[in-house]
């Protein structure tokens, strides 16, 4: 109960309540640009968040995470261009109902299904953290290890089209973790003689290069938008009765999807959208008008990828094993607050515990109340050259990778990092693995180095521990099945 207290006493102070509207603005903005979304707003946030408290903190992040869930639907329905990959099903039927001279109704729509699906999905994660961190304490080094592992090669399968290329990423990352102080002998590897890496290769500069840079450089080389946009100003944004009766149903099932593929790491907005699209479009008595205009062709998948965020967390505070790319972000940034997610959290800092629980619903009215208010202004956003963004996102990675040291080797690793990144993308292979192996990289070595150590060396160690087993299982079905999936595609296209 005191650490109850204790959150909502935060939460509800003016620090807190100032923390939840700036990080609903920057999130409706940064998720209304496309091209950005709550990994680059995140990235770039985190360097200005170093002299805030713990608490305050993530309640920045998870507002601006939230809000920039939602922020994508702005530009899928204005421009048909979604801002953020989990708004790319609400562009079909929001830009075809905006083509209609109803935009202000999809609107609408989109801000309340995701308000729904970010309450609904903050309920779930306040029922759901705390027993599994209690069954998360009974885990030993075997089971940790299995944990990290199954997290890395969830997410690696199904971060990217190809599974090679996400497996790739992640073997990447991991070889960053590697660099600095050995976490059991105490001696320094792969520093190659500089002073600067004995920490690690710092996270905040491959998150900033690797997201926000390399962003900035595909913006840049941008020069025309793929769709006009919708002529007209956007006013009023509250729903109808009517449409609060034809979509409830579609907003319900959304979020209850979200919530649950949100948990499972790796899945995240950009699958849930589809899933809760197909689910409302199967169960609609008029599935023909899904793509020319419905309004639970908005109202699905809008709840569902706001449910995500909820459901994300689950992992990252009850087994310390983030549920998303955001998530890992939010994860490093924990970690550089001096905190470890996982079972141990809940009695380290109870307060912030139950202001993360707390702070995702919260946030979710926060952010319906300032789009209703400011949206109007905030849809011009849209309208914004490439360059223009490029060039602001690039000022900020730059005096933010300064601010994590204040040494110059992080921005020229920022850089570095922006270039790799920038190739990446270019060659199609996935960034998040990259920085998820980075955040699991120390979990999965220490446990798996540390259970050898009490097993004096036998490696049935991770077949005799039932967790470690369950998710050694788990983590093979996480290869196989886009292995099978892809084989099958491949099958059918020689026939």
């Amino acid at each position: 109960m005191d650490g109850i207290a204790q959150s909502l006493g935060v939460i509800f102070s003016l620090g807190g309540v100032t923390v939840l509207l700036v990080g609903a603005l920057l999130g409706i903005v940064i998720g209304a640009l496309p091209g950005l979304g709550p990994s680059i707003g995140l990235s770039l946030l985190i360097p200005f968040t170093y002299t805030m408290s713990p608490e305050l903190s993530m309640l920045l992040m998870i507002s601006l995470y939230t809000s920039a869930e939602y922020g994508g639907s702005i530009s899928a329905i204005l421009l048909s261009t979604p801002g953020t990959a989990a708004a790319a099903a609400t562009a079909i039927d929001g830009y075809a109902m905006a083509q209609k001279g109803r935009a202000n109704e999809a609107i609408s729509i989109s801000l309340t299904a995701s308000t729904v699906g970010g309450v609904l999905g903050g309920l779930a994660l306040l029922l759901l953290a705390m027993p599994l961190a209690q069954l998360a304490l009974q885990f030993g080094p075997a089971g940790y290890f299995a944990v990290g592992l199954f997290g890395l090669t969830s997410v690696a399968a199904l971060s990217g089209g190809s599974l090679v290329k996400g497996l790739i990423g992640a073997a990447f990352g991991l070889a960053l973790a590697m660099v600095g102080i050995d976490p059991i002998a105490g001696t320094p590897r792969f520093t190659f003689g500089w002073f600067e890496l004995y920490e690690g290769v710092p996270f905040l500069a491959a998150l900033i290069g690797l997201f926000a840079v390399s962003e900035a450089m595909a913006l840049a080389e941008k020069h025309v938008r793929g769709a006009p946009a919708i002529k007209g100003r956007v006013g009023h944004v509250f729903m109808s009765m009517d449409l609060w009766r034809e979509t409830w149903r579609s907003m319900l099932s959304g979020s209850v999807i979200g919530t649950l593929l949100g948990i499972l790491p790796g899945v995240g907005g950009n699958i849930a959208c589809w899933v809760a699209r197909d689910y409302a479009r199967a169960r609609d008595p008029r599935p023909e008008e899904y793509g020319k205009g419905s309004a639970n062709g908005i109202a699905a998948p809008e709840a569902s990828n706001n449910a995500t965020v909820g459901g994300a967390l689950v992992p990252l505070l009850a087994l310390g094993v983030p549920g998303s790319p955001t998530t890992a972000i939010m994860m490093g940034a924990l970690i550089m607050h001096g905190l470890h997610p996982g079972p141990q959290l809940f009695a380290e800092a109870p307060s912030l515990v139950y202001a993360i629980l707390f702070g995702v619903i919260i946030a979710s009215l926060v952010q319906y109340l300032v789009g209703s208010l400011f949206l109007p202004l905030m849809a011009r956003t849209v309208m914004l050259p490439d360059g223009v963004i490029a060039a602001g996102i690039m000022g900020f990675a730059i005096l933010g990778a300064f601010a994590i040291r204040n040494l110059m080797f992080d921005v020229w690793l920022t850089l570095a990092f922006g270039a790799i990144g920038y190739v990446m993308k270019k060659l199609d292979f996935p960034v998040a693995p990259v920085i998820l192996a980075m955040v699991l990289g120390y979990l999965i070595e220490s446990n798996y180095r540390t259970a050898l150590v009490s097993s004096q060396g036998d490696y049935s160690i991770f077949l005799t521990d039932p967790v470690s087993l369950l998710f050694l299982v788990l983590s093979l079905v996480s290869v196989l099945v886009p292995l099978r999936r892809a084989w099958r595609r491949r099958a059918l296209a020689t026939e």
